[in-house]
């Protein structure tokens, strides 16, 4: 027989050689831990020359680095499995050859059952590790394809967090296939689409947004935070069914006697008292049983008498105890990161204690769930389970259910700043808007739309303010007079939500943003398109009577009426908007719309786009001029389609 000693030495050499031949064949760095990236020193925020380029190598190498770390964790997850197997197979033979050929000690059998234990948790390593891998892997190739320009259609559109009556939300393309939300959602809770969504479609207080500038500047190329994140919500984030827990946390309190948790725990404890002591002997069986069952009968009327204020608790909270697990990590995370802005810093405040606090939750929660199963149903019936740990969910619930109410409304606006930090690290190339204190005023120059491909957008200067307060813009079919609203719309929306914007520079005032462009008729209300614009502009009128200076942006102005018509009631719209101290744009085809601006008490100014017809088609520049339009394309675009004209 094999001595104590040489049995231990080899155990020792058996452990390191297993270890070190686990990761073996791996190149570096080692995929047992998957590895952050850390772009602070790499991209300086304020390098916009080949930044787009820089940004899609660098998604690229990342993409390229997690793929061959999941490659590298499956592949020491399968050798992990295999020594898992031999390690069964010795364990078996040790046995046999100790009982049957009496060749070894028993204390043999330690070397392989300590060696299928260490790679039993190596493979469990790796398989987190590949997993950590693919969740990563999707959110850079998303990111890639928002560089890339090819994200439409292939994110969350927001739809139904789009406020019905909103003034820009459809005609500006915020929510949708396409739209401004699609393109900064980048949150998994509902909390934090409700807060993108709330910031998109309602301007922040001035200090509001200088601080949220100040946030995103600090996440900005904080790509390891991000990763952190998106692993940390990983899975079950995305399903949170956030109205009912919002509204099972700020629930009336459901009060229970003060004797009753004493009561069940007596009861409970009787019960397994009285078993005991039959199992031991110390009672009579036949007595035992018939005390369990008086006891059983006492419990039985206690639950039930309870059953209502019980079932009305746990109805409410039905989320699984692993549900909790992805907020109480994402509170952790954000409890313990370094961050330099103050806004951020008052939402670390805010969550101070929150992950022990929801881990206490989780834990009850986790507890009540073994009622659930089959081997355990009864038993813990018997302990009246179910009603004492409802008790203590209840006083968790008045205790901490505002506040994580609170907790997640937190959660929700910091994965709102990681999002547009996000996209500000790859558009380096856009810069925070000045927002000035006193207006109205909106001075860009350079400034494209920034849902279009950076590539082939074209950008323009434009000036609004208290010396010209609106420009009524002309231009032929195509040449880009609708754009050139949404694109002041959607670049006001994303300064006031504290983003930066697409513009070499942009300088503006608190602004509403108003927009009649996409207003159409209703056979189900019976409207009429014009009707529908009529409206639409009183609301506008109503808006700029109070509140902040609006930014008008009106396509096509009453067109749904006469020329003779037309001309004076635009005209007397655009007065009120002027008087009521609002700036914005107006487009129209009707060249007697351009007498309005050169009316000097009006403060206007007449813009106009073009093109340049040659034989083959129309070409376009894109290019705001000064003046109005002095040709039209319409008859060109007719014959091009192919409809001929006598």
């Amino acid at each position: 027989m094999l001595r104590i000693d040489q049995l231990q030495c080899q155990l020792q050499w058996f452990t390191q050689s297993l270890i070190q031949a686990l990761r073996s064949d791996v190149a570096e760095p080692p995929p047992n831990s998957l590895q952050y990236t850390d772009s602070r020193a790499a991209v300086p925020p304020d390098t916009f020359q080949g930044g787009r380029d820089r940004i899609v190598s660098s998604h690229k190498a990342r993409i390229a680095q997690l793929q061959h770390q999941r490659d590298s964790s499956i592949s020491q997850r399968g050798r992990c499995y295999q020594y898992l197997i031999a390690c069964g197979i010795a364990l078996a033979a040790l046995i046999y050859l100790h009982f049957h050929a009496l060749l070894l000690p028993r204390w043999s059998a330690i070397l392989p059952a300590v060696a299928g234990i260490l790679a039993f948790r190596e493979a469990q390593k790796q398989e987190r590790s590949a997993r950590d891998s693919d969740c990563l892997l999707g959110l850079y190739d998303r990111r890639l394809q928002r560089v890339q320009h090819a994200w439409m259609g292939k994110g969350d559109p927001g739809l139904d967090l789009q406020i019905v009556d909103h003034l820009s939300a459809r005609d500006l393309d915020l929510f949708g296939k396409g739209s401004l939300f699609e393109l900064l959602c980048d949150v998994e809770t509902p909390s934090g689409r409700e807060t993108l969504a709330e910031w998109i479609q309602e301007p922040a207080p001035s200090e509001e947004a200088i601080r949220r500038q100040q946030a995103i500047r600090c996440l900005r190329d904080r790509t390891d935070l991000r990763e952190k994140l998106a692993l940390q919500r990983e899975g079950e984030a995305s399903q949170f069914s956030w109205d009912s827990l919002r509204n099972w946390l700020v629930a009336s309190p459901v009060n229970f006697p003060r004797w009753l948790p004493w009561a069940a725990f007596l009861l409970s404890l009787s019960m397994g008292g009285v078993a005991v002591c039959g199992w031991k002997g110390v009672v009579e069986p036949y007595d035992a049983v018939w005390l369990m069952a008086a006891i059983g009968t006492l419990q039985a009327t206690l639950a039930l008498s309870f059953r209502r204020r019980v079932r009305f608790i746990l109805t409410g909270l039905y989320w699984p105890a692993r549900k909790f697990e992805a907020m109480r990590r994402m509170c952790a995370l954000l409890d313990c990161e370094r961050l330099d802005s103050s806004l951020l810093i008052l939402m670390q405040n805010r969550l101070r204690g929150s992950a022990d606090r929801i881990a206490r939750l989780q834990k009850l929660v986790r507890l009540r769930e073994l009622r659930e199963n089959e081997l355990l149903f009864y038993p813990l019936a018997l302990l009246l389970w179910t009603t004492q740990l409802t008790i203590r969910i209840e006083r968790w619930r008045q205790r901490y259910g505002r506040q994580l109410v609170e907790w997640l409304t937190v959660l929700g606006e910091f994965e709102a700043l990681v999002a547009i930090a996000a996209y500000a690290h790859e558009n380096p190339q856009d810069p925070f808007p000045e927002l000035a204190s006193s207006g109205p005023l909106f001075e860009a120059t350079g400034m494209g739309h920034p849902l279009m491909d950076g590539r082939i957008c074209v950008q323009n200067d434009l000036k609004l303010g208290l010396e010209t307060q609106f420009l009524l813009v002309t231009g032929s079919n195509m040449s880009g007079k609708s754009t050139l609203l949404r694109a002041a719309g959607v670049n006001a929306t994303l300064a006031w939500m504290g983003a930066p914007v697409r513009a070499t520079s942009l300088r503006l005032s608190q602004l509403q943003v108003c927009a009649s462009i996409r207003v159409v008729d209703s056979l189900l209300n019976g409207q009429s398109r014009f009707y529908a614009e009529v409206e639409r502009l009183k609301a506008t009128l109503e808006r700029a009577a109070s509140g902040p200076p609006v930014l008008f942006l009106i396509d096509e102005l009453l067109g749904g009426t006469n020329t003779a018509d037309r001309r004076v009631a635009a005209e007397a719209v655009i007065r009120l908007l002027v008087e009521r101290q609002a700036i914005g744009l107006v487009t129209s085809h009707d060249l007697s719309l351009a007498e309005i601006p050169e009316k000097p008490e009006l403060r206007g100014a007449n813009v106009h786009f073009t093109d340049s017809p040659f034989d083959e088609g129309l070409r376009f520049d894109y290019r705001l001029r000064p003046g109005k339009v002095v040709r039209s394309n319409a008859l060109k675009i007719i014959r091009l389609i192919g409809i001929s004209l006598n």
